[in-house]
C-alpha cells in the first residue's frame, strides 16, 4: 500500500513527574501521573504509526533529552523535534506549515485522547485530500483532539486561549469567517481529570 503524502505531527510534553498530568496527582501522584503520561504517549504513538502517514514526527517541551523519548524514537521510528514558538499556537502553527513545505497535507495531534483510532486519523487524510481545507477532531471539553491541514492557516493559531473551553468554537468562527471548507471527525473526551479516569479505565478493559 502506498503511503500518504501526509506529515503526522504528534505534540507532547517531556515526562518528567510533577510537570504532567498535573490535575491527575491527587488522584495518582507525581509518578504515578506521569507513568499514565508515558502509557499515553505510546499508545497515541501506536495508532500513528500503524496510519499510512508518510512521516511521523514526535514535538516535544521543554526539551528533548530524556530516556523515554529516544526509546519512543527508536521503537516507532518517529522523528524527533523540538517545539518552537513562544506558545501552543505558535509550535503547532510552526510544525504544521513546516510539515506542509513538504507534504500535501499535514495533521497535528496531541497525546490526551487514548480514544483517538487509527479511522480518526485516516478519515482526516481522505477529507483533507478529497475536498476539505481543514479539518478538526472536536473534544468534548470544548477543544480538539486533532487539527489537519491542507495549506498553512496561522489565523486558526493566533491569540487564541489555549486550554480554554472556548478554543474548538473560535476555531469554528474563524474558518466560517475566512470562508474556509472544513470537516469535524467524531467527538471524543481528553484524559484530564480524575473523572476522566473512570472511562479510560473501561476503555484498556474492554
Amino acid at each position: 500500500m502506498n503511503k500518504h503524502d501526509a506529515v503526522l505531527c504528534v505534540f507532547t510534553k517531556t515526562p518528567v513527574a510533577g510537570n504532567v498530568k498535573t490535575r491527575l496527582i491527587p488522584s495518582l501522584g507525581e509518578e504515578g501521573a506521569c507513568e499514565l503520561y508515558q502509557t499515553l504517549l505510546t499508545r497515541t504513538l501506536e495508532t500513528a504509526c500503524s496510519s499510512e502517514f508518510t512521516e511521523i514526527r514526535l514535538f516535544c517541551t521543554p526539551t528533548t533529552e530524556h530516556p523515554f523519548l529516544r526509546r519512543c524514537v527508536e521503537n516507532y521510528a518517529a522523528q524527533l523535534f523540538l517545539q518552537k514558538g513562544d506558545d501552543l499556537g505558535a509550535r503547532m502553527n510552526r510544525a504544521l506549515t513546516d510539515g506542509l513545505k513538504e507534504f500535501s497535507c499535514a495533521v497535528v495531534i496531541g497525546c490526551d485522547c487514548p480514544w483517538l483510532t487509527l479511522d480518526d486519523l485516516e478519515q482526516a487524510y481522505r477529507r483533507l485530500t478529497i475536498d476539505k481545507e481543514v479539518v478538526l477532531g472536536p473534544a468534548s471539553d470544548g477543544g480538539y483532539y486533532l487539527l489537519g491541514l491542507s495549506s498553512p492557516r496561522p489565523m486558526l493559531f493566533e491569540n487564541m486561549s489555549w486550554g480554554d473551553s472556548s478554543v474548538l468554537n473560535e476555531t469554528r468562527r474563524r474558518l466560517s469567517k475566512a470562508g474556509l471548507s472544513w470537516s469535524e471527525l467524531t467527538e471524543h473526551p481528553d484524559l484530564d481529570r480524575p473523572e476522566d479516569l473512570i472511562a479510560y479505565n473501561q476503555l484498556v478493559n474492554s
